[in-house]
């Protein structure tokens, strides 16, 4: 399915990976709902909706699996505080090593809000300018919609620049993603070809067959093609209970570029805090023939996502667990892994910028 609407696409984007934070908004319930009861809504939960449970439960991860139950349901068992019960509930999340299954005292919400609060007085997050006559430098540490609106005004403002410069370096280091996903000026940027975004598998559950009929009642447009691929995807989850579900085909981004119009080679820096929207950003990097990708492994988490929160124990605590997985992994996975970038640096460079001009300097023979 090729595609050439920019909101279309970066809403449909923005759900792989932008968790919907509802339950942050909710109050504490002050429940009498128990430890146990938290813990065995928590497994049900994500036995029924985690794209990647049978991935990460398998033959030879269940005992080890069922030993941790079995050890949690004995501890949730004894009369615990909600505070302390939330470390044993973590305990059971942590055993699928993905940090978009996750879950939070609602007790503890303020300190979750702050931190998301924390880079709206921050201005070093993003950055443009010129290096030399050869290279510009671009820096991306927040996903963020406030910061992404930031860059593609500072790219548009600087259209000349981009035209006679030859070289660019992005640093993406430390950014673990946001709430929006690659806009249309950044992907512009680096386009040499159609990008390819592999169609996801969702698990089926009622959860998400609700939240679809939900979502397809808000469109007005009933002939609109994202409407139609949705309709689809919820019949299928309707025959296929419990069950991954493809959605139908894959996504190919098209942009019209004069690729005279931006730099002939693009720098991507990337390091272990890329994260979620940054990987989508990386795989579109990679899939152009003129960026390079500098740096070490990213995060590697990008393999699920679409993650949803859950209200357990009636507010007490929100379950965030993921109900799709990414297309990739018929080829290719990341989990734990992360994008393994073209050219690493080693660890004992400290300059990394230097590093790649000096790079490109010796491979172009550059004065």
């Amino acid at each position: 399915m090729k595609m050439k609407n920019h909101f279309a696409f970066t809403l449909l984007l923005a759900l792989f990976h932008v968790s919907f934070l509802t339950a942050w908004s909710q109050p504490v319930n002050t429940t009498n709902c128990s430890c146990s009861q938290a813990l065995e809504q928590t497994i049900d939960k994500v036995t029924r909706i985690y794209a990647g449970f049978e991935d990460k439960v398998t033959p030879q991860t269940l005992p080890a699996y069922e030993k941790l139950i079995a050890g949690l349901r004995k501890k949730a068992g004894k009369e615990i505080d909600s505070k302390t019960c939330i470390t044993l509930l973590k305990s059971y999340t942590s055993f699928f090593k993905d940090s978009h299954v996750n879950i939070h005292w609602m007790g503890g919400a303020q300190n979750i809000v702050t931190t998301m609060e924390a880079n709206k007085s921050r201005t070093d997050l993003v950055a443009f300018k010129p290096l030399n006559e050869n290279f510009l430098y671009a820096k991306l540490a927040a996903f963020d919609q406030r910061e992404v609106s930031k860059l593609d005004s500072m790219l548009i403002a600087n259209k000349d620049l981009l035209a006679k410069t030859p070289y660019m370096i992005i640093d993406l280091r430390g950014n673990g993603g946001g709430n929006t996903a690659t806009s249309d000026e950044m992907a512009r940027l680096i386009y040499t070809n159609p990008m390819v975004y592999p169609a996801w598998d969702y698990r089926s559950s009622d959860e998400h067959i609700k939240q679809k009929e939900r979502e397809l009642k808000l469109t007005k447009d009933k002939s609109d093609p994202y409407y139609l691929r949705s309709v689809k995807l919820l019949n299928a989850m309707k025959a296929n209970p419990g069950k991954m579900v493809k959605d139908s085909g894959d996504l190919v981004r098209e942009i019209d570029v004069n690729l005279a119009s931006y730099p002939r080679h693009i720098a991507f820096l990337i390091d272990k805090g890329c994260g979620s929207a940054t990987e989508f950003y990386i795989f579109e990097g990679k899939q152009s023939t003129k960026v390079t990708v500098f740096g070490e492994n990213s995060h590697g988490v990008m393999d699920y996502g679409s993650d949803q929160d859950f209200r357990i124990c009636d507010g007490i605590y929100s379950l965030a667990t993921p109900w799709g997985r990414n297309g990739w992994v018929k080829d290719f996975r990341i989990d734990n892994v992360g994008f393994k970038p073209d050219v690493r640096i080693p660890a004992t460079e400290n300059d990394w910028i230097d590093f790649v001009k000096q790079y490109y300097e010796k491979r172009d023979k550059l004065k």
